[in-house]
């Protein structure tokens, strides 16, 4: 419990943190944050929640957020690059300037979200669950995005 601790410490105090410090959160619970101009590369959260977080200009490099659900929350200039968003659901959610570049989401449950200005280069990004959401996209350049079953969705390609 302590290294979570200091983590939310180095947070809110905008630290960076090493890979090898970095904690695990798994199955855990975050709501009403602020996350700001932090290296958060290599981070691993399985089966948690976060509800009511803005991420703003974070690096979330190589990351893995795999059955872990985000609801109502802002992702702004986030770097999910090479990340594993697999089996992971998203509700609310906007996503503004955001790069999923050779990232994997699949088995994903995507509701009413917005991505706006997200480069998806390189992605793997199939066999979602995707409905009342807009995509505006950058550049998809060599991605794989099939097989998932949408509802009520519109993809806008620059």
């Amino acid at each position: 419990m302590e290294n979570r601790f200091n983590l939310y410490s180095a947070i809110m105090e905008k630290l960076d943190y090493t890979f090898s410090d970095l904690p695990n959160f798994n199955e855990i619970e975050m709501k009403n944050l602020i996350i700001k101009d932090i290296n958060l590369d290599n981070l691993i959260s399985v089966k948690s929640k976060y509800s009511n977080i803005e991420f703003n200009c974070i690096s979330l490099y190589s990351s893995y957020f795999v059955q872990t659900s985000f609801e109502e929350c802002i992702f702004l200039n986030v770097d999910f690059t090479k990340s594993n968003l697999n089996n992971t659901s998203f509700t609310s959610c906007s996503f503004i300037s955001c790069s999923f570049a050779g990232s994997e989401i699949m088995g994903a449950k995507i509701i009413t979200c917005i991505f706006k200005n997200c480069n998806f280069t390189n992605i793997t990004f199939s066999d979602n669950i995707i409905n009342d959401t807009q995509f505006e996209i950058t550049d998809k350049s060599f991605s794989a995005i099939s097989d998932n079953i949408e509802k009520n969705v519109v993809w806008l390609f620059d």
